[in-house]
């Protein structure tokens, strides 16, 4: 099993805890995976809610995170990814409920690979699709960029790290 499929199988068992990036923006996990496929549903976080409905840019997170960890499942030891393009179509405002979002490989070409991932509502209604290039890439990924410590007042957790 490839260092990444077992990544994969620890996220869903709850034994991997999501990136930093992940947490911070409140994105939803996986709850399963195949090759070249990731799904998971979740449920609409009221924060990201506005008058039109979920925030287009959360969805372009959701989907760049999701495409991102669909990547972990064609990619061998020693190679890593970066997101080239990412291009949404919001078909239906979603307003809140439940969401399952899907990844899928659907070409390869060189070190290019394209994923589809597909929004639906709890009753299968379409409502956000995405298209993401992603670039694969030998060797080891950089290394995190440290933070700067929060300048918020003690207790106060409304204001974002923002890295230097």
């Amino acid at each position: 099993m490839r260092g990444y499929h077992r990544l994969l199988d620890g996220i869903v068992a709850g034994r991997a805890g999501p990136p930093p990036v992940v947490e911070a923006m409140r994105l939803p996990g996986i709850d399963g995976w195949a090759d070249g496929r990731v799904w998971g549903t979740w449920d609409v976080d009221p924060v990201v809610v506005g008058p039109g409905g979920v925030f287009g840019g959360y969805l372009a997170a959701v989907a760049d995170s999701f495409s991102g960890i669909c990547m972990y499942t064609v990619l061998e030891d020693g190679q890593w990814l970066a997101t080239r393009e990412l291009t949404l179509r919001f078909l239906l405002p979603v307003t809140g409920g439940r969401v399952r979002t899907e990844s899928s490989v659907v070409r390869t070409e060189g070190r290019r690979v394209w994923i589809d991932t597909v929004f639906r509502t709890d009753d299968g209604t379409k409502v956000c699709t995405a298209r993401a290039v992603q670039v694969v890439v030998a060797g080891q990924p950089p290394a995190p960029r440290p933070t700067a410590p929060s300048t918020a007042p003690s207790g106060d957790t409304s204001h974002a790290r923002i890295p230097q």
